[in-house]
């Protein structure tokens, strides 16, 4: 891990820095990073509190970051109007995660299992809809890009996971939400302990690499305490996401004892989770890369078995339809044209 990457993190963490270790920083890759993990705006707060001035090239990033986290509140403020005039009810699964930065899009979570509802949620917005590849329409997924702003709002469909696998999961957010205030703007979002078994479930199975914002969401709400750690292990064995969760939090941990010299973890915790044989992960190319091919093999394979087992035969089906989409999705990236 960079040293700069480390600074970051120990900014972030409110970690104590010295006044030396702000002089070599260099501030277009600081920029660079912080806008590809979603973590701009309270890097620049952070920066702010320690009385570190960074140039004006930074803060013109911020201000652009600013702008973007304006223009999702605007939505969120649009939806919560056509959700309530309509009886559409929806969940933020991640947006506590980043605010006040927003990062590559806003997720918005629907029970319908189609998009027949999008319209009345999204209408008065002017906005295109992507169009629907193979691996969206298996993850039961709608993308909308908002004008002029470029957000892109990603509408799941009653389904999760990479492969639309989790529906049962997705019924119980649904149940267990709460109501949230985002800069002044009252959603429906995941409890701490379900928006953990969320980050099992999503942050390793089929991805490449998980970012600083995640990891500093994850601190954060493991050093809060009070969660029910009985409830979080018992759910996500019950939705077949505890390996998921296991091999995340044990990444996690890993980088909090390099970052910050003391493991993260509580020993009790460790127990119930499956710690070790997840490989190495490392910050490389903008992001925490692990390896992906052998941990989602591993993650599917035991989430396949789970379901066959309880006669799960929808979600089984899907898991083995995703290698396909997988290579239809980098099929599509290799054909496309160039600008």
């Amino acid at each position: 891990m960079s040293p700069l990457v480390q600074l970051i993190l120990r900014l972030l963490l409110g970690e104590p820095l010295s006044a030396a270790e702000f002089a070599a920083v260099d501030w277009e890759l600081c920029a660079r990073l912080a806008q590809q993990n979603a973590v701009m705006i309270r890097l620049a707060e952070c920066f702010a509190a320690a009385g570190v001035s960074p140039p004006a090239t930074f803060t013109e990033a911020v201000d652009g970051e600013r702008a973007r986290g304006q223009a999702a509140l605007d939505v969120l403020r649009h939806l919560r109007e056509t959700g309530a005039r309509h009886r559409v009810a929806w969940l933020l699964p991640k947006a506590t995660q980043r605010f006040p930065d927003v990062g590559d899009d806003l997720d918005l979570l629907v029970l319908a299992r189609s998009d027949d509802r999008d319209r009345v949620l999204l209408e008065g917005l002017p906005l295109i809809r992507q169009p629907r590849t193979w691996a969206h329409r298996l993850a039961g997924t709608t993308v909308y890009t908002v004008l002029p702003s470029g957000l892109d709002v990603d509408i799941h469909h009653g389904r999760l996971g990479s492969a639309g696998e989790h529906t049962a999961f997705t019924r119980y957010l649904m149940e267990r939400g709460r109501r949230t205030t985002i800069g002044g703007v009252e959603v429906l979002t995941p409890s701490p302990e379900d928006q953990l078994v969320l980050q099992g479930l999503e942050r390793v199975a089929a991805r490449r690499a998980f970012h600083l914002s995640d990891v500093m969401y994850t601190v954060g709400t493991l050093r809060d305490g009070g969660l029910d750690w009985d409830y979080v292990t018992k759910t996500a064995r019950t939705h077949a996401v505890d390996a998921g969760l296991s091999c995340y939090l044990s990444y996690v941990d890993e980088i909090h004892r390099r970052v910050v010299g003391r493991p993260l973890l509580l020993s009790e915790a460790k127990r119930t989770l499956r710690m070790d044989g997840w490989g190495r992960v490392a910050f490389q190319n903008g992001g925490f890369r692990f390896p992906a091919l052998r941990v989602t093999a591993r993650l599917y394979a035991g989430q396949l078995v789970a379901d066959l087992r309880s006669r799960r035969w929808g979600s089984a089906g899907r898991i083995c339809l995703l290698p396909f989409a997988v290579a239809a999705a980098r099929a599509r990236r290799m054909v496309r044209p160039r600008d």
